[in-house]
């Protein structure tokens, strides 16, 4: 017997717990008695933990091909990830320029001008999506229209028209009921008039805000001199909720909120915004124009934590450490971490149809057009390149522990980087490890409090 190459070892205090990394199944056990079955396997006294062992995987025959459970597990994986998503670049011009805005990193190979899509191209994309999310979703899982930019309501005009065709095309039984639209802006242009529209179409808003003043107007600048990004976000979000729409908060971690961590934390949690629908915490894209230290990873990963735990107590749903906790709490390992591997479309404002929304202003992965493609190999022409891009499938990955929960990061982040999707994204390594650790000892506490 030998012990099996999945399953990874975490120790704290008296206790060692056992983490197979592609199953997530975890075995906890006494500190010594790990440590004498490692120095001594045929210790007798041991017999009873050895047939545990053997019949969680951990103890795993000499010739067993271990790479079978991969294997497998990858190949399920995979064949699960369906057609489901769409996002309407509606322009790629923005009223901001964040000082760590990542749309600006990928080379242009001229000078940029913003276009805003046109209410034929928004028709013909949303036409595409309903017919090949028919043909290649799955009926068990919800479709949403993720309506995003640049900002988006600088072109209003093609936001009303995608509600409006959303809605004759649920009429007519072309979308189902339950397709979500979404919109995630600044919130600097929002008007009361978009938040009766949104209320009465049920759109869900992502607001971007990165915490008080002090920090969301020194990185998110208005082009506009004198306009306080902060106060006009915090007048959208309280228009919003006067008039019932269900907001959600798209919140960058940046330096100065991990400098002032507490005064970020209890923004969130004890102002009016603890009334948000949910919250995402983001990492730092990669992007040159901002630079980070070594440790600016471990810190943005421990406020993950600590905003998680906070928000949970309070009901706030937290997005990014939440995708982790599902697939911990379900057994149910992550191929990837967002839906360029096959789960989304998304369309450019000139009609341009690729995969990735980083790279939206070179059109790098945009290789067709809804003004003169059929979709017979459109799914083949876009995601051939991409479906493969899972931690499963890289051999760095594949000794980690945290292989089952990570997703493998941002493919846009690691070419930028590193000049290939296929490389790791350095952001999640650490990420994914350490909130793994925290998974395992907060289940662990919570099992020894019953």
């Amino acid at each position: 017997m030998k012990f099996s190459r999945w399953f990874h070892v975490l120790q704290r205090g008296d206790i060692a717990a056992l983490v197979n990394s592609i199953t997530l199944d975890v075995i906890y056990v006494p500190r010594e008695d790990w440590h004498g079955l490692v120095e001594n396997p045929y210790a007798g006294y041991l017999n009873e933990m050895k047939e545990l062992f053997v019949s969680r995987g951990v103890l795993v025959n000499d010739q067993d091909p271990e790479e079978r459970l991969l294997d497998n597990t990858r190949d399920e994986l995979k064949s699960e990830v369906t057609l489901e998503l769409l996002y309407l670049l509606v322009t790629d011009g923005c009223n901001l320029r964040c000082k760590y805005c990542f749309e600006e990193s990928p080379t242009l190979s001229g000078s940029f001008k913003a276009v805003h899509m046109d209410e034929a191209t928004v028709i013909k994309a949303v036409d595409l999506f309903a017919m090949m999310a028919r043909q290649y979703g799955s009926p068990k899982k919800k479709k949403v229209i993720h309506l995003y930019g640049g900002e988006p309501l600088m072109n209003r005009k093609a936001i009303y028209r995608a509600l409006a065709h959303v809605d004759h095309l649920k009429s007519h039984g072309l979308l189902p009921d339950s397709c979500q639209v979404t919109i995630v802006t600044n919130g600097v242009l929002l008007t009361e008039e978009d938040a009766k529209i949104f209320s009465a179409h049920r759109v869900t808003v992502g607001l971007s805000i990165d915490g008080p003043a002090s920090i969301t107007d020194f990185y998110r600048i208005s082009k506009r001199h004198g306009l306080h990004v902060t106060e006009r976000v915090t007048d959208a979000f309280r228009l919003l909720k006067r008039h019932g729409v269900s907001v959600g908060l798209s919140v960058t971690l940046t330096p100065e909120a991990l400098i002032h961590r507490e005064e970020f934390l209890d923004f969130f949690t004890r102002g009016e915004f603890r009334e948000a629908d949910g919250a995402s915490l983001n990492l730092l894209h990669y992007t040159p124009r901002l630079e980070v230290d070594e440790d600016y990873y471990r810190e943005a990963t421990e406020c993950q934590i600590s905003a998680f735990e906070r928000f949970r107590d309070l009901g706030l749903y937290e997005e990014r450490v939440m995708r982790k906790v599902r697939a911990f709490a379900e057994q149910r390992p992550m191929y990837a971490d967002c839906g360029v591997v096959g789960s989304q479309l998304v369309v450019a404002p000139d009609g341009r149809i690729g995969v990735c929304q980083d790279f939206v202003k070179p059109r790098t992965y945009f290789p067709r057009s809804v003004h003169d493609t059929g979709s017979t190999d459109l799914l083949e022409a876009l995601f051939a390149d991409w479906r493969n891009r899972s931690p499963f499938n890289m051999t760095e990955c594949q000794s980690c522990s945290a292989l089952g929960i990570c997703g493998g990061g941002c493919p846009a982040s690691a070419e930028l980087k590193t000049g290939s999707r296929f490389n790791l994204d350095e952001r999640a390594c650490y990420n994914s490890k350490r909130i793994l650790e925290w998974l395992v000892w907060d289940a662990y506490d919570k099992l020894s409090e019953r």
